[in-house]
């Protein structure tokens, strides 16, 4: 079987984990910029049903949301517990309830950033630590990567 020359996903692949590392860096410097968090959320939610297929990107997503609890100071898996709670038990429900497409789609991008803060908020208590900082920023982030979600992802039942 011959391969086609015209196939190269693997640099489309390459480019865009350079974009989301870059985005992550900037991100740290700039605090406008959003990490773009729920845009990989949404993507690993959507696209986990189909894992044969996309194994190489839903292991990059997982990394990226690994990377970005170790540089923002979170506990480390906190997004990956996240997703497992999120996926086992609420995913069907909130696609029941929810009609809209778009609106399932900005549901996915608030518990990624809101499930993740209350997750880390309940971690710091069951260790005893300080709260992680609540800001104004987080709204921001979700009107953003809500948005690109909208443009980029559909959601199929």
């Amino acid at each position: 079987m011959r391969r086609n020359s015209a196939d190269q996903n693997y640099l489309n692949l390459f480019w865009i984990s350079g974009w989301l590392l870059f985005g992550l860096v900037m991100s740290s410097l700039y605090p406008l910029i959003p990490p773009f968090v729920g845009v990989v959320f949404c993507y690993l939610v959507i696209h986990f049903n189909r894992r044969e297929e996309n194994a190489t990107t839903i292991f990059l997503g997982f990394l990226y949301l690994c990377l970005y609890d170790l540089n923002k100071g979170f506990y480390l898996f906190s997004y990956l517990i996240l997703f497992a709670i999120f996926y086992k038990f609420a995913i069907y429900k909130i696609q029941n309830i929810i009609t809209c497409n778009n609106c399932i789609l900005a549901a996915y991008v608030t518990i990624a950033y809101l499930g993740h803060f209350f997750l880390n908020a309940f971690f710091a208590y069951l260790d005893n630590e300080s709260f992680p900082y609540f800001s104004n920023y987080y709204f921001y982030y979700i009107a953003i990567d809500s948005i690109l979600s909208f443009m980029l992802f559909k959601v199929t039942r």
